[in-house]
């Protein structure tokens, strides 16, 4: 009997080696497809500063330290480029397969933890992300161990599982805000319940915390400045309803549209959810409850949270910071695969999941975040006479520094008056300026960046505009869009003329 059980196990551990090394190709595909864009480009001229440097630079980016440093030591080894900048986030979603797999068994069974890394891999956001030189896919990496190792625990009582909880959670804390929140509640969900069991074991829980706790005091203050200048300026909109269902939806979405096989996925994942949820909670048949409890709370502790925060204070509930907490949602239909007696209804739920993930991810990895280089090498071709870029938003100032010709010189405008907390002093080779009698001479032939359709900073822009002349107006489109077009990103540069008359405005759309 143990001969089978090991030969079972063999089989299943040759089934994972084979469904992680077709991870790993499919999280390479396409990984240089989009220009790299402003937050990566943030990303990357954080990591060539020293490591001392670094921690003032990072107060500007509302963003715990944790994945930085780490990028930095990565990049110090295996150099610096779009590929390995990326490359290290497909790192983070490969350790979210290895991990869910090993412990997975622990929480799931042996096919349950299988089911798991399926769903996992059919992920629209996990592979979106992937391509995005930042911590998200870490951030998702931490509180899966959070997860697992918390489920764990209130299984085992096992000491190791309690410190690699600790861990964990002080990993999400610093790695995202986000993770914070969602380790916060993960371990108030573990107390709560152990207390309630009448388990001893919930002191020594709360012992660990609140050690725990200390070794994130020193960046707590930190969290403190960030949270007052975010009640000065933050970009996240107003929360809305489609604010909140944007959390649940676009986890599917080809990249941010909603599309057929979105709608099937979320038919089926949260179908699922509700199936587990009847069987668990209601009817009780199932022995599930405290892996889908414990789930289906991170999930919705993390939103509330953030909803409640961003309705009396700042806003800062976004669809994009749910990456950190995405895993959570394939919890329950991993449940559902498990216990559904009836094969055909688990495989055809299964293949549903895994084929509309895998075509949206495709279809998303074709995505272009703007013609940033496109743009710089049309200036740099048609107006060979423009050696100046000025920028008005964050947005296309990184970009444009990454691809600039080396005669180029680029400036951030940010007049005296402007209440804007920007994060541009990580780059070297932007200068910052208040007025432009600091920088052009009289009949100075420069150039001012904007986007189509983000109306960010159009107070600053109009006052470029009131003290130039306008001598061309170009559009360029995204030749780099995808094969549906879903959206083509627009740059419009202005080409002025400093501290002359105005004449009739040219349009070029390309």
């Amino acid at each position: 009997m143990k001969f089978f059980e090991k030969l079972n196990q063999i089989n299943k551990n040759i089934w994972f080696i084979l469904i992680f090394l077709i991870s790993v190709l499919f999280y390479l595909f396409n990984i240089n497809y989009s220009d790299i864009w402003t937050d990566e480009t943030f990303t990357k001229a954080l990591v060539q500063h020293s490591f001392k440097d670094m921690l003032g630079l990072i107060k500007n980016d509302f963003h715990p330290p944790l994945y930085f440093y780490a990028l930095k030591i990565f990049v110090s080894i295996f150099g610096i480029s779009t590929f390995t900048l990326r490359f290290f986030s497909v790192l983070g979603v490969l350790s979210i397969m290895v991990l869910s797999y090993f412990k997975g068994q622990k929480v799931f069974g042996k096919s349950g933890a299988l089911y798991f890394c399926l769903l996992i891999f059919s992920l629209p956001m996990l592979a979106s992300y992937s391509h995005d030189a930042r911590m998200y896919t870490w951030g998702a990496f931490s509180i899966t161990g959070v997860f697992l190792y918390a489920v764990s625990y209130i299984s085992t009582n096992k000491k190791s599982d309690l410190l690699l909880l600790m861990v964990f959670s002080l990993l999400a804390a610093y790695t995202h805000y986000y993770g914070l929140i969602a380790a916060f509640g993960a371990n108030v969900y573990v107390s709560e319940l152990l207390f309630f069991r009448k388990n001893r074991n919930w002191k020594q829980h709360l012992g660990y915390s609140l050690v725990t706790a200390l070794f994130y005091l020193p960046w707590f203050f930190v969290l403190l400045y960030h949270t007052k200048k975010a009640q000065e300026f933050f970009w996240v909109p107003a929360i809305s309803l489609d604010t909140i269902k944007s959390c649940f939806i676009l986890p599917f979405a080809q990249k941010f549209w909603m599309k057929l096989f979105s709608w099937i996925m979320v038919v089926c994942v949260y179908g699922s959810t509700l199936w587990v949820v009847y069987r668990n909670f209601i009817v009780r048949k199932d022995k599930y409850g405290v892996a889908l409890g414990l789930s289906l709370f991170i999930f919705f502790f993390t939103i509330i949270t953030a909803g409640i925060i961003s309705m009396f204070s700042q806003p800062i509930l976004y669809h994009r910071y749910i990456m950190n907490i995405v895993i959570m949602l394939m919890v329950p239909p991993t449940l559902f695969l498990i216990t559904v007696e009836n094969k055909w209804v688990r495989a055809g739920v299964l293949v549903l999941i895994i084929s509309c993930g895998c075509i949206i991810s495709v279809r998303t990895s074709y995505f272009s975040y703007g013609p940033y280089k496109q743009s710089v090498e049309y200036l740099h071709y048609a107006h060979p006479d423009v050696k100046k870029i000025f920028h008005v938003i964050e947005v296309s100032a990184g970009p444009f520094i990454e691809y600039r010709a080396p005669e180029m010189e680029n400036y951030w405008y940010k007049p005296e008056k402007t209440l804007v907390f920007t994060n541009m002093d990580v780059f070297k080779n932007l200068q910052t300026i208040s007025s432009l009698d600091k920088a052009l001479k009289k009949n100075e032939i420069f150039c001012t960046v904007s986007f189509c359709e983000l109306p960010f900073n159009e107070v600053n822009l109009s006052r470029i505009l009131s003290e130039s002349q306008i001598m061309d107006i170009d559009t360029i489109d995204d030749n780099k869009a995808g094969a549906d077009k879903i959206y083509v990103n627009k740059i419009v540069l202005y080409i002025l003329k400093y501290g002359s008359e105005k004449k009739q405005n040219n349009y070029h759309s390309l």
